[in-house]
């Protein structure tokens, strides 16, 4: 019985599919003249469609070269690429939203646009190129400004600090040298004073040592006129004798004598003294002689170690070697080669013409299952009101 359902429902396929094809065949009419209709309409639309122009041109991105030969961007392409979209947001009249920009080897831009007018296509396309120019110019200048500022920001810096340390240094070696000066001043006066009451005591010596020396010459003739006298032997029995007084008075002169020499001697130490002090070439062994002028010694060793610093003096090499080289990269930057944004070849536009053949075939296509459509849709229309009726 299974068999007999199998053949059965064969027979009505086969009998539905001589149907559709009879309906078919039967409405080859309608189906080619809808299908005519569809030709028709495509081959007027392509012939409708005016030609249009793809325009593509490249330029390559600013570059500054470095001293060791490399190079470095004046700006990433994929900044510039944002700044384009974004200006075609924001001015779609200049920046045509249609431009197609992409980028090649890390430093040049292709830009592509199509529209009705090829020469409309390269001045876009040229315009594009001058405001990127443009706008690299300006960066490039900017970013000099920028490097400039900065290198002599830390000139002055390190100037200033030059400066400071020079100047210090200076004051301090300034503020000792007055003090030695003050010093100086005050050991001047004090040997001029010395000096001074050595010489006013020389004149009180001499007064002295000749008043002895008279006085031994008249003990000494009195001496002689005593002499084998009553007189004579009675004083002397009685008092020193005149030889003792006129011993003592000897010894007197003997002592003065040598404190004379040794006020001149000390009158000449110190003069001399003075002399140097006055031409600034003394010795502090000289001085010391004179006694307590350590304080001058300490700050005159202070000066020369101030002066022959090693610590200072390293510090202004390394301030003055740093120095260099800013002034070195100061002028580098300012003889530095810039490499301007500029176009890469030419601009190129190439005609692309509509595709006929495609929306020919497109129209048969459709034409001919439109017809179909209709063919199916009349028949069941057709079938529907014989049952109705």
């Amino acid at each position: 019985m299974a068999n007999n359902l199998n053949q059965s429902q064969f027979v009505e396929d086969e009998i539905d599919l001589k149907e559709i094809i009879k309906v078919i065949f039967k409405s080859k009419k309608l189906i080619i003249l809808t299908t005519l209709i569809f030709i028709l309409a495509s081959i007027i639309y392509s012939l409708s469609l005016k030609s249009s122009f793809e325009t593509s041109a490249k330029f390559e991105i600013g570059h500054f070269v470095l001293p060791d030969g490399s190079f470095e961007l004046i700006e990433q392409p994929s900044s510039l690429v944002s700044h384009f979209k974004i200006q075609m947001i924001k001015n779609p009249s200049v920046f045509n939203p249609n431009i197609l920009i992409e980028t090649l080897e890390g430093k040049i831009i292709n830009l592509k646009t199509t529209s009705s007018s090829g020469e409309q296509n390269e001045n876009l396309l040229t315009e594009i190129i001058n405001y990127a120019y443009e706008r690299h110019s300006n960066l490039a200048d900017l970013i000099n400004i920028q490097k400039t500022d900065k290198l002599s920001s830390e000139l002055d810096s390190i100037e200033s600090q030059i400066s400071h340390i020079t100047q210090k240094n200076q004051a301090q070696i300034s503020n000792i040298e007055n003090e030695i000066v003050f010093l100086k001043k005050n050991k001047q006066i004090e040997l001029e004073g010395r000096i001074l009451q050595l010489k006013s005591d020389l004149p009180v010596l001499d007064s002295e040592i000749m008043q002895l020396n008279q006085a031994v010459v008249d003990d000494s003739n009195n001496l002689n006129s005593l002499k084998g006298t009553s007189l004579g032997l009675e004083r002397a029995a009685s008092s020193p004798t005149l030889e003792q007084i006129i011993s003592s008075y000897k010894s007197r002169i003997t002592v003065i004598s040598r404190e004379k020499n040794r006020y001149i001697s000390e009158i000449n130490t110190l003069t001399q003294q003075l002399d140097s002090i006055e031409k600034d070439s003394w010795h502090y062994d000289e001085m010391f002689l004179l006694g307590q002028d350590d304080e001058m010694f300490l700050l005159d060793e202070k000066k020369r170690v101030l002066e022959n610093s090693s610590q200072i003096s390293q510090n202004l090499f390394t301030l003055n070697m740093a120095k260099k080289t800013l002034e070195e990269e100061l002028l580098r930057l300012t003889n530095q080669n810039v490499i301007q944004t500029s176009p890469v070849g030419v601009i190129e536009t190439k005609n692309v013409k509509p595709k006929t053949q495609f929306i020919i075939s497109l129209g048969i296509i459709l034409g001919f299952i439109t017809s179909i459509l209709l063919v199916f849709i009349i028949n069941f229309v057709k079938s529907y009101k014989e049952s109705e009726a």
